[in-house]
């Protein structure tokens, strides 16, 4: 019946290096469930979510020889009054039922079903409110003697304590992403301002010194002059317009990730071998973070590792897009404070993707992998 005091603190130890490891929380609720039934020494528990009223979803399950009736996304109506998971919901406190057999609807039909006779559940609070319960079930009171719903407090608080931290990260996420989109559309406002106005007037300039160039003596020095301008004129709008792309190239906006990889790979001063490129579009942020870690490790290749060839890859591989570039240089490429390479791998990381690189004599591959689910 249960486990001695040291097995308790060890069963709370594992959980909270799971909280602490920062578990996925479908992985987690799974192990916290295996977890209570070694704590209580049942064959049969879980934690469930309240959805509103009167319902539940289950998040996790322990059942010995399977999760039979409850699987995990499972949901059923309990009544308030005379289901543990109920007064746990409105009492805020551990609570037991012994039996079911004169109780009606979804639960008790769901504990015949499965030989159960005894519950009890432990809420879940989370801002001193019930989040759920870890719940524990058993054929007698033998199985499950009266009081083991509080052996399940400090399981429950860890449990809470895994949500919260949870959810802070999940903000954390959100307030990244939208700091990334926010430098992002200044990027695109800028490049829009450089192509529609400064750009625009030095074209508009170019023109006019055509025009002064064609009203004067070919060979006179006023039609030196005019020219050695109209040539500077030029090279402005060209670096302007390199400028511009460098900031945000319109055709990542208007066409996507696919035709900007192209476009950066066609202006590479190397032979760039396009593998693969993603089929779909993906949020603005997204598209821009993998299009920035392409066009920098090609930069690179071209300027520092002394490469004669790279090949970009890009493809989507689920809920994930992975992008590659690799080259047949001298190596040396690094991640270094302030340099291009960090500031993509800061970008990998507020998206919640990660960012390699591979560096030696003989080649460089940068690679980024970014969810592209929620």
């Amino acid at each position: 019946m249960g486990l001695d005091v040291v097995d308790e603190q060890s069963v709370l130890l594992r959980v909270a290096t799971l909280v602490a490891q920062e578990t996925r929380l479908d992985r987690f609720f799974e192990e916290t469930s295996v977890e209570a039934a070694r704590l209580l020494g049942i064959d049969a528990t879980g934690v469930m979510h309240y959805l509103d009223e009167g319902r539940a979803v289950v998040v996790g399950v322990f059942r010995e020889g399977g999760a039979r009736m409850l699987p995990v996304n499972a949901e059923l109506d309990f009544d308030r009054a005379e289901s543990a998971l109920g007064v746990a919901s409105t009492t805020k406190a551990p609570a037991r039922v012994s039996s079911y057999d004169r109780s009606r609807g979804e639960l008790p039909a769901v504990m015949r079903s499965m030989g159960m006779n005894v519950s009890i559940a432990t809420p879940i609070l989370v801002d001193g409110e019930p989040w759920g319960a870890i719940v524990g079930t058993a054929p007698d009171e033998e199985s499950l003697p009266p009081g083991h719903e509080l052996r399940l407090v400090a399981l429950a608080e860890l449990i809470a304590q895994a949500i919260v931290n949870d959810a802070r990260r999940a903000e954390l996420a959100a307030s990244r992403t939208r700091l990334l989109e926010a430098g992002d559309e200044t990027r695109r406002r800028l490049e829009r301002l450089l192509h529609e106005g400064a750009q625009q007037h030095v074209v508009a300039l170019a023109l006019k010194l055509r025009v002064g160039i064609g009203r004067t003596d070919p060979a006179g020095a006023e039609a030196e002059v005019l020219r050695d301008a109209l040539a500077d004129a030029m090279e402005a709008s060209g670096e302007l317009s390199e400028i511009a792309r460098q900031l945000h190239p319109a055709v990542l906006s208007e066409r996507g990730l696919a035709a900007a990889l192209q476009a950066v790979a066609a202006r590479s001063e190397l032979p760039v071998n396009l593998r693969a490129l993603p089929g779909k579009r993906h949020s603005a942020v997204i598209e821009t973070t993998a299009y920035l870690m392409a066009a920098e490790a090609l930069a690179n290749a071209v300027q520092h590792a002394h490469a004669h060839e790279c090949w970009l890859h890009a493809d989507d591989r689920g809920e994930v897009l992975v992008v590659e570039v690799r080259d047949d240089g001298i190596g040396g490429a690094a991640l270094r404070p302030g340099g291009g390479l960090e500031g993509i791998a800061d970008r990998a990381a507020a998206l919640g993707g990660t960012f390699l690189v591979e560096s030696r004599a003989g080649g460089t591959a940068v690679r980024i992998e970014i969810p592209t689910a929620g």
